[in-house]
């Protein structure tokens, strides 16, 4: 299938999907066994596309974070907070593609919502327990609120206590600074060395350089006692409460565990569903007695020029049993391999349930077996050249035997002898035609276009060229074969006479004879390509009619929304003012809500944030502060996205990871990354129940390639944005390598006081080749 483009097609469908899961899948996409099997997988690929045509993509990153906390509550154990928020974040995403799913009402997306078990209750569990950031709520437990309550008035008399004694006259002299500080825990006054003795209470250490004596006045003695064993009591408290809930959501795991299933499928659905509006695929029917293929596009073309969808030329494809074999013939670079790789690719598509890139309810039959022989087939490890590498491959289509089988073939026995070449070609074709197989060739071989009038089900086709200019034009034209052009492309770039004149003497005659006929061939393509033309300008004239007419409806749809707009305000004009009054009476929720208000503040400046382009930013340096080392970003010039892996150079070039390559690209030609717009924030927030401040995205940094240096230079530097940016976690993706940068990097995580403790990434998560470093908030 590498041939055929298959891998690009599989890897666009990758960019697509939001967790590693989906991305593995996909990776390894492969036919399914049974027809019934690619039409369920096309159905739900064709709703989900309905859905997002009108709805935000529901991402599923999550995924990704999931086994670990999930793996520690199916053994009962107590989950950190940290675990928690990556709970948390798991039910937020689930949430929000129920909103996704129900706002779009289809027999698929009512399935879908009865297949998924509400996760609104384990999530109020620990919306009451943990705060939007992550911390655990003071009045997550009564005896919570209670001793932070009596820890705060402690440590209110602690420091009037110190204060007083910092600022008495007869302590001046005692004292190195006039300010307080803690050790071990307790609140202790600076004294200078020497002084020690005249100030009364307990000693907790000096200072490096000896000349400062931490001491802990007489006089707060009981009361640091009594805040110690407060925090101690608080740390109890937490671990219960966290136990408590541990012990409840360990009742739900097997919830949990049913939507992460579904979720893993719909990741990949979607990203299927994604690809398939991009490349403005459709629905297809599946019909083994025909293979109809309407304004047939390669997928791969219509992906890098989405904007000249109707200037990329579409064929129209027909195949069935009385004509199960097409030999495409005609100039070169005219356009065969890249009709015989669409009609590839549209079969594979098909039997992997995706929407083809060609007109609405094409036909094609659910092929068991797709075989390309494409390009250089030389094997040098098996000592084979090129032709004989090719005719191995070609003998292995002739095991195939039924309608259930598609053959292609570019430029067959073509790289030896051209009459040898012919006569193989011509048995190949034959043993395809008794055999039942559908076979689209492709072959410049003269021989190959006359003579089957004893095979029916051999149709000869050419992809036209336009004499006047000397151009291909890529269109199909069935049942006229077609010249390679080489004598009258000679002729048209001025090669001397004689010799074109010697050429045509050389041929043999039957060739002279069909050349001779050239011109008539020519008018017959050339009426047969004006009235494409005529159909095709009167196919575009009806698709124009119908834009204009889904135009006035537009207008009236939107002229309606306005008039209930207007309704609609009025209506909350009243309500809002009826609130109003409610809330003038209710003043004991104003602390609430003004706790509230706070809650949400850092949630609008978040949801702002995202609308910032470049155009506010001038410099590659002020770049680099928004987008710092491990930020995704898109790239302009390709059309994807990618990762930041280093400073500004003095050009002004960013190193920029896309794809598993690594490039020097200007600041100027980046942008806002697609991937980092997770609407799921959004979704939530419009959810009443729940408030949610901005998603953790961890951060990421790709060291792989780099040397030691380099790589722990930029992990430094990571490391100091994350501390400042209160990050949880970081993944670096190293790669296995010789080892010896996965040890370096180990190695500085484990001193860095940056790093509470590190870890491998799981077998399904890059394995030994990813390092995750949670985050000390110390």
């Amino acid at each position: 299938m590498n041939t055929l483009d298959w891998t690009e097609i599989t890897q666009q469908i990758q960019n697509f999907c939001t967790s590693f899961y989906a991305k593995e899948k996909v990776k390894s996409l492969t036919s399914f066994k049974t027809k019934p099997e690619a039409e369920f997988e096309l159905y739900q690929v064709l709703e989900a596309a309905k859905l997002l045509a009108h709805q935000p993509r529901p991402y599923m990153e999550s995924l990704d974070i999931f086994d670990p906390w999930f793996s520690r509550l199916k053994k009962k154990a107590t989950l950190k907070t940290l675990e928690i928020k990556d709970a948390r974040m798991f039910f937020y995403e689930n949430i929000a593609l129920f909103e996704v799913l129900q706002s779009y009402s289809s027999e698929w997306t009512k399935k879908k919502i009865s297949e998924l078990i509400s996760l609104e209750e384990p999530l109020s569990a620990i919306d009451q327990i943990l705060s939007p950031n992550g911390e655990i709520r003071s009045d997550a437990s009564e005896k919570l609120y209670q001793l932070i309550k009596e820890k705060e008035l402690l440590s209110r008399q602690i420091s009037q206590n110190l204060d007083k004694l910092v600022h008495a006259h007869e302590m001046e002299s005692h004292l190195q600074d006039k300010f307080v500080t803690t050790r071990e825990g307790r609140w202790v006054l600076p004294v200078k060395s020497g002084k020690q003795h005249s100030v009364t209470g307990l000693i907790h250490g000096s200072s490096q350089t000896k000349q400062t004596v931490f001491i802990e006045p007489e006089v707060v003695v009981p009361l640091n006692n009594r805040l110690r064993q407060i925090e101690l009591e608080i740390e109890d408290e937490i671990e219960r409460i966290l136990h408590e809930l541990s012990k409840y959501l360990y009742t739900k795991h097997n919830d949990f565990n049913n939507n992460f299933e579904i979720l893993k499928v719909l990741d990949e659905v979607f990203a299927k569903a994604q690809f398939s509006l991009k490349i403005k695929s459709q629905a297809f029917i599946f019909d083994n007695e025909d293979y109809s293929l309407k304004n047939l596009k390669h997928p791969l073309l219509v992906l890098s020029q989405p904007e000249n969808y109707d200037l990329i030329v579409g064929n129209n494809i027909k195949i069935d049993p009385k004509k199960s074999i097409h030999i495409f013939s005609g100039p070169n670079a005219g356009g065969k391999t890249v009709l015989l790789k669409s009609i590839g690719l549209a079969a594979k598509m098909a039997s992997c349930g995706l929407p083809i890139c060609a007109q609405e309810n094409s036909k094609i039959p659910f092929f068991e077996n797709i075989v390309a022989i494409i390009g250089d087939s030389q094997n040098v490890e098996q000592n084979l050249s090129t032709f004989a590498a090719h005719l191995h491959l070609l003998k292995s289509t002739t095991a195939l035997n039924g309608p259930n089988n598609l053959v292609l073939i570019d430029e067959i026995c073509g790289a030896t002898d051209p009459d040898e070449g012919s006569a193989l070609s011509r048995a190949f074709i034959e043993t395809y035609a008794e055999n039942k197989v559908y076979a689209v060739i492709t072959s410049h071989l003269g021989p190959l276009k006359l003579g089957w009038e004893s095979w029916p089900q051999v149709e000869n086709s050419s992809l036209d060229f336009d004499a006047k200019t000397g151009k291909p034009t890529y269109r199909l034209l069935t049942g006229v074969p077609g010249e390679s052009q080489a004598i009258v492309t000679a002729e048209r770039l001025g090669i001397d006479k004689k010799i074109i004149h010697k050429a045509l003497h050389f041929l043999q005659p039957e060739i002279r004879s069909r050349l001779n006929k050239q011109k008539e061939l020519d008018e017959i393509k050339e009426n047969l390509s004006k009235i494409q033309k005529e159909l095709q300008k009167e196919l575009q004239e009806t698709k124009q009619k119908s834009t204009q007419l889904e135009k006035e409806k537009q207008k009236l749809e939107q002229e309606k929304n306005s008039i209930l707009e207007k309704e609609q305000k009025k209506a909350e004009s009243k309500i809002s003012e009826l609130i109003s009054q409610a809330l003038a009476e209710q003043t004991f929720n104003k602390h609430r809500k003004l706790q509230d208000l706070k809650v949400e503040l850092p949630q609008i400046i978040n949801a702002n944030s995202l609308k910032t382009t470049n155009s506010e930013i001038s410099s590659a340096e002020l770049f680099f502060e928004k987008y710092p080392l491990g930020s995704k970003v898109f790239i302009k010039t390709l059309g994807q996205d990618g990762i930041i892996q280093s400073s500004p150079n003095p050009k002004g070039e960013l190193m920029v990871l896309s794809n598993s390559m690594r490039m020097n690209i200007h600041w100027s030609q980046l942008g806002i990354s697609n991937q980092n717009k997770n609407p799921t924030t959004e979704i939530i927030r419009k959810h009443s129940n729940h408030i949610i401040s901005a998603l953790d995205q961890d951060r990421t940094l790709d060291v792989r390639g780099k040397t030691v240096n380099e790589s722990l230079e930029e992990l430094e530097r990571l490391l100091d944005h994350c501390a400042t940016a209160n990050e949880d976690r970081i993944k670096i993706i190293h790669g296995h390598g010789t080892d010896t940068l996965k040890k370096a990097i180990r190695s500085f995580l484990s001193r860095s006081v940056y790093i509470k403790k590190w870890k491998a990434g799981s077998p399904e998560h890059g394995g030994d080749g990813v390092t995750w470093a949670e985050l000390s908030k110390d």
